[in-house]
């Protein structure tokens, strides 16, 4: 989910905001069906079909990935990460796909995708790249998940990846907008309304059902959530954990003298979960009322991370994880922070 940061428009060159106005706006264009939709390259669409197609040939799923230069140097640069490489690099695409297979292969693909459906913002884009990074980390926690705990979900990276994958569509619609969003506000939008947005973009791009679903309903309740839902909230409780946490990067670079280790060097928390939406595509949010958004202003003292990380031990408890195997799953997405592949 986002992070408040500092928005980045000049204040000059802006109009006042009316808050009730600028969340009908976002949902008219929302309602239009097409605002902020990228296109899905057709290297990706194949990805899906390929690597459903048992008898698939690899040679040609390269050959396709080749014929689009950015997304094949892309693909052969995280292929080369630590996570995947097995300390052996591949010199060309069609080893780095004999390397992944047709699903790691497929995985990938969609994660390059999104990576460049960030980018361009006028404005928030430091809080894209936050999203991104995040996502990334869910899925490689929702793989984890689903190994250790059996449900072996064949989509289980791409949930974790895509389910937030809305939260980039509402940053671009609004870093359009010429009005000055308070922080607050802005982080309010997109939490309302990201289910919705990614549920949509996911159904634009063809994605199967699974994935759709982790984007509609990861903010649903526990005991309504299926198990394919869970994992994916687990995952964003893990993720959310771990960035309140040194990472064992920070820790090594700090350790061995290279220098300060500050607040930009990780992302910072991000909030609790949001009450759920029954159906991210037949509800539309509750405009916000003046005053609605206030932001922290009760002069209360934040929560240290040891009391919210027993808070979200009691919530992965509630989804079914107990806290060995968190703890577990959190230090391998530790290990997995030092080479990211991003």
């Amino acid at each position: 989910m986002p992070a408040t940061t500092s928005v980045e428009v000049s204040q000059g060159a802006v109009k006042p905001i009316d808050r009730v106005a600028l969340e009908s706006r976002l949902v008219r264009e929302l309602d239009g069906g097409r605002a902020a939709l990228p296109i899905l390259p057709h290297v990706a669409a194949q990805a899906i079909r390929f690597a459903n197609d048992p008898n698939s040939d690899l040679r040609r799923l390269a050959e396709l990935v080749e014929a689009d230069p950015p997304i094949a140097a892309r693909l052969l640069a995280v292929a080369n990460s630590v996570i995947y490489s097995r300390a052996v690099r591949v010199s060309s695409t069609r080893l780095a796909i004999i390397r992944l297979g047709l699903e790691g292969t497929r995985d990938l693909l969609f994660q390059v995708v999104y990576a460049s459906s960030t980018v361009g913002l006028p404005r928030y884009q430091d809080l894209v790249a936050r999203s991104f990074r995040r996502s990334v980390l869910c899925g490689v926690a929702a793989r984890l998940i689903s190994d250790k705990m059996r449900y072996r979900f064949e989509y289980d990276y791409l949930c974790g990846l895509l389910h937030d994958i809305g939260e980039a569509r509402i940053y671009r619609i609004l870093a359009n907008y010429k009005e000055a969003i308070d922080p607050a506000l802005l982080e309010d939008l997109v939490v309302r309304h990201h289910r919705r947005a990614g549920a949509e973009l996911a159904i634009a791009w063809g994605l199967p059902e699974p994935i759709i679903e982790a984007c509609a309903h990861h903010h649903d309740g526990p005991a309504k959530a299926s198990n394919l839902v869970k994992m994916v909230m687990m995952a964003d409780i893990l993720v959310g954990m771990l960035d309140r946490r040194p990472t064992a990067a920070l820790v090594t670079a700090a350790s061995n003298g290279e220098g300060d280790v500050t607040a930009g060097s990780a992302p910072p928390p991000m909030p609790d979960a949001q009450p759920e939406v029954p159906s991210v595509l037949s509800t539309l949010a509750v405009p916000v009322s003046p005053g609605a958004i206030s932001g922290s202003t009760s002069g209360a003292p934040p929560p240290l991370p040891e009391d919210r990380d027993t808070v979200d031990f009691a919530r992965l408890a509630a989804l079914g994880m107990g806290r060995e195997l968190a703890d577990m799953i959190a230090g391998k997405l530790d290990e997995a922070i030092v080479d990211l592949p991003l």
